[in-house]
């Protein structure tokens, strides 16, 4: 009886040894770790306007336009910033047109953006002015509209409308 409370004994230290010996090598668990940042960016126009005025003398005026910094995109996207034809674009000439509403006089006008001339060829087209990514949108960007208009042959206020637009595109490759 000695013998097998004995045999019993070592048999039950034996395989508590190799209990502990699988205790010190537990197996690796993962653990996901995940944080969301929505998309979000701010328009810079300065002052707070949105008027590009044209000086008479010069006969040309420009604004700043772009994103603030701490803008945020998702990391696979770009943010594209483009300008339509405006509400008087002539299609024969392709050009850029104000319009004096009190004597219906049309003046032709170029555009650009960062001393570039820009022209979307169609009224209903427009014209991609830039595209960053997510970076750059972070950092923020900012370039210069820039209108240059042409002789007037009467008197009076002339004006178009331009509409900017910002839309999260996919990255340029």
């Amino acid at each position: 009886m000695k013998k097998i409370v004995t045999c019993i004994l070592i048999l039950t230290m034996i395989l508590s040894l190799t209990a502990s010996c699988f205790a010190e090598n537990p197996p690796s668990q993962n653990m996901d770790v995940e944080y969301e940042v929505a998309s979000s960016y701010v328009v810079y126009v300065p002052d707070g306007g949105n008027d590009l005025v044209v000086d008479p003398t010069t006969k040309s005026g420009e604004m700043d336009i772009g994103i603030k910094a701490g803008s945020t995109i998702p990391g696979d996207k770009a943010i594209q910033m483009s300008v339509n034809a405006g509400t008087h674009y002539d299609d024969i000439n392709k050009t850029y047109r104000l319009l004096n509403g009190s004597g219906g006089q049309l003046l032709s006008y170029a555009l650009s953006y960062k001393g570039e001339p820009k022209n979307p060829n169609s009224a209903a087209g427009k014209v991609i002015l830039e595209t960053v990514n997510a970076e750059s949108a972070f950092s923020g960007f900012q370039g210069k509209v820039g209108v240059t208009v042409g002789t007037a042959v009467a008197a009076g206020t002339y004006t178009d409308v331009l509409t900017f637009s910002f839309s999260i595109v996919d990255k340029p490759v």
